[in-house]
Parts: C-alpha cells; structure tokens; sequence
C-alpha cells in the first residue's frame, strides 16, 4: 500500500507524503510512531566536495554504512571530521540538524542540509507531537533516491512500518522528479491493537426480548440460558460473561 506524488518539488510536498503515511497509519490504529529522515545525496556532495572517487569512495560508503568512525577517520581525507561528527550526531532531528549547520558545507551539500530542514520544520508544525529522528549518512535502502527519505517505525515492537522518500520517476519526455512511499501491511498487522470487544452479558431463561433486544442494539454479546438454574451469576462467570442480567438490571459479574 502506498502513494506517490509525480512532478512535485519542494520541501512541502516531502513533508505531505510524510504527513500522509503517518495520518494512514494512526486512521488504523498505529499511532505511536518515530519517523527517521535520511538524506541519501549528502554523503555524495560531500564526498564530491573533497574530490574522493574510485575505490575510497566506496570504502568509505560501507564504512559509514557500518558507522566504522575508525576506518573514516583513516581514509576519509579532508571530509573526516565532518562525516565523522554525522555519525556522532544521528539521533534527534533537531539536535542532528544542529551540528549539520555548524559546517560550512560544499554547495550541493548545503542544498540538502537546507532541504531536510524545511521538511522539518514543516513536520513540526503539520505533527508537533511525532517523534523523529535524523541520521544523515545513512543510505542502505535509498540507494536510488534523490532527496529527503524517511523510515517509519512502531516506538514498541520490532520492523519497519513503511518508507518512502524523494526520488526520479520515468516518465514521458525524461525523469520526473516525485515522491512518495509504501507501508508494510504484515509489519502492520503485528503491531496493530487488538480489536476491542463488546462486554458480554449472560440472559437467564424467561429475559424479556423487548429488553434482549435493547441490549443487542447497545453492542452487548449475548448468551442466553437453556434452562433455569439457581446461581446465574456463576453460570455467566463460568461462560465467560463479565455481567448478567438480574431483577431486569444490568449486573456485574463479581
């Protein structure tokens, strides 16, 4: 299950797929979420930034895959103190976002530091309450994206909800630029609460059906009795009801 948007620009419209996917998910019951941002095309200008290519580039994307903080330092060249603070700095989006500003960063890589956060900042004033995260080197899974990706999670339970980012769409005449996301039904159903059940109450033999009926309109489960006993409220406690009917009134089962 999911939803895209084709030729949309914009923080704005990163910040709605976000919006969306978490409002989808609280309308079935999941509403207690952390968002992780990501921005995929980071580490790319900034390793464009400090010229490292061929074989160290891709040494250094599967050390900070491994958030390896040694092996960056060691061949991360002029770009490792800052990768190496981004690893540090994944955690709360604000205080991530913090350190991204107190470096002065290549152009490109400026741009995605200022996009991420106008998503932000729209989030926070779209879901003020929502949890998120920011970890800024982290691409394992957006390899094709383009901009600003997200990660849902349960805050209890195991598994990834949904996820979803920016990315290029094909499309006629050229790429599109897009966004969008998924959601991972059978993550879903795991974590969904389960269904609340009606109380059930047990009807001695000779209950009114005007009154049983009343009864059933209001959601009870009924269980009726097949014959006349001398304790009907342990006939309802031994059948599993949690009130019975006595003296025409609606009673607890102790």
């Amino acid at each position: 299950v999911g939803a895209e948007l084709i030729g949309a620009e914009g923080a704005a419209a990163d910040a709605e797929m976000i919006v969306l996917a978490v409002d989808a998910l609280g309308a079935v019951g999941v509403a207690d979420l952390t968002v992780d941002l990501t921005i995929p095309p980071l580490v790319p200008a900034l390793l464009d930034g400090a010229a490292i290519d061929g074989g160290r580039r891709a040494e250094l994307r599967e050390a900070l895959d491994h958030k390896d903080t040694t092996t960056v330092a060691e061949i991360g060249g002029d770009a490792a103190p800052i990768l190496s603070s981004l690893v540090a700095a994944a955690g709360p989006a604000e205080h991530c976002f913090a350190v991204l500003e107190d470096f002065d960063l290549p152009d490109a890589a400026a741009l995605e530091r200022d996009r991420v956060g106008e998503v932000l900042e729209h989030l926070r004033e779209a879901l003020p309450e929502l949890r998120i995260t920011l970890d800024p080197v982290e691409n394992r899974g957006f390899e094709y994206h383009s901009g600003v990706s997200f990660t849902i999670f349960p805050a209890a339970g195991r598994g990834e909800l949904g996820a979803g980012g920016r990315y290029q769409a094909a499309g006629v005449g050229g790429n599109e630029p897009a966004t969008g996301f998924t959601l991972y039904l059978d993550t879903i159903l795991r974590v969904l609460p389960g269904p609340e059940l009606s109380a059930r109450i047990y009807l001695p033999v000779g209950a009114d059906p005007v009154e049983v009926k009343r009864l059933r309109k209001e959601g009870w489960i009924t269980i009726g009795g097949l014959e006349a006993i001398d304790d009907d409220a342990g006939e309802a406690r031994r059948l599993g009801c949690s009130h019975v009917w006595l003296g025409g009134e609606v009673q607890p089962v102790e």
